[in-house]
């Protein structure tokens, strides 16, 4: 297995400390599930443990940007605290998981585990307006606080410092820890993992294609944002159409499968009724709290933040001056045959 994110063309533009540490890092890397792919694509790992050779080049650069930051922060805890009090970069055992996992820092004075993550700004804005960070992330330290459970005892708190990476904000989120969710999630890891440890040693008497086949997709295909747009493996995964028409690869990957189709048409009919339902509930409170940014009590006795978002200004073409310039100098405005974007329309018919 090989990973093009460093060719050595690369790396020799790069600075020689920040190369070899990505390089490094890259080395080391296991494809044991470990705390912080507990919830990636089934699939996904599949091609990895298999040793599928990356099918497309993914940029890496945002994530190598987290990595630099995390080097920071670990220098700061490591110059504050004495290594018994506070510590970065903290190796974690849990039992049962198939690899240990890393905590950016580990507060032992006070039972606080922390990971950072950063993202760009819209990203960081929707877990401040919303309910924070993804529940994967708090999922990964349900299993660090579990280990340091097992390790050290006591009751654990997990914190998410979020950083904004285009305006250097940050925002803390914290939460108690569950034993009960991270040996869940400790669980679901060794069934993965010992099934993908079943197929790779099948290997040599069936195809990989086959046994990869035998592995869910757990993303929503391309175009449809994480984890599928961000996959090395997306072009194997989701295969193209041939033609122009209207399939795409998620319809092309589920054409013949009656009753998958039926499952994914019953999905679109469910969110279009709810949406048809609470839109317009949406947008008249939205009327009712436009300009009132603060915190205000909600019913069920949690705080909500209300912020203004967007309103960034942009140029855009003018097409109503182009077409009146255009005539003021005599010249034909040019036009082109368009048509609306296709697009399934789903009804239930009465039940046989």
């Amino acid at each position: 297995m090989t990973d093009d994110r460093f060719s050595e063309d690369v790396a020799m533009t790069q600075d020689g400390a920040y190369s070899d540490y990505m390089l490094a890092n890259q080395e080391g890397r296991s494809y044991f599930i470990g705390p912080s792919g507990v919830n990636n694509c089934y699939r996904q790992h599949a091609y990895r443990y298999l040793g599928f050779e990356n099918s497309v080049h993914v940029s890496t650069a945002a994530a190598d940007m987290g990595t630099l930051l995390h080097l920071g922060w670990s220098a700061l805890i490591s110059h504050q605290y004495d290594p018994e009090v506070r510590r970065p970069d903290v190796t974690i055992n849990i039992e049962g998981m198939p690899r240990s996992g890393s905590s950016d820092d580990v507060d032992f004075l006070n039972k606080v585990v922390t990971d950072l993550k950063s993202a760009k700004d819209r990203v960081w804005q929707s877990w401040l307006d919303h309910e924070g960070p993804y529940s994967d992330y708090w999922d990964q330290l349900e299993l660090y606080a579990l280990g340091l459970r097992q390790m050290y005892g006591g009751d654990w708190t997990m914190r998410i410092i979020a950083l904004n990476r285009e305006t250097g904000e940050r925002a803390e989120y914290t939460r108690a820890a569950d034993p009960e969710v991270g040996l869940a999630l400790a669980a679901k890891a060794r069934v993965r993992h010992d099934a993908l440890i079943g197929a790779a040693a099948l290997l040599g008497t069936v195809e990989p294609e086959e046994l990869v086949d035998s592995f869910p997709r757990e993303g929503r295909g391309p175009g449809r944002g994480m984890p599928c747009d961000w996959c090395p493996f997306i072009d194997i995964c989701w295969p193209s159409p041939d033609s122009d028409g209207d399939m795409t690869p998620q319809s092309l990957t589920a054409a013949g499968d009656e009753e998958q189709i039926g499952v994914y048409a019953a999905e679109y009919l469910e969110a279009s009724a709810a949406e048809g339902k609470w839109k317009k509930v949406k947008y008249d409170a939205q009327a009712f709290l436009k300009g009132l940014d603060g915190e205000y009590p909600s019913p069920d006795g949690s705080t909500i933040r209300i912020t203004t978002v967007g309103g960034k200004p942009s140029q855009v073409p003018d097409c109503e001056a182009m077409q009146e310039t255009l005539e003021e100098l005599g010249l034909e405005v040019p036009l082109k045959w368009t048509a609306s974007a296709k697009y399934p329309r789903v009804s239930r018919l009465k039940k046989k």
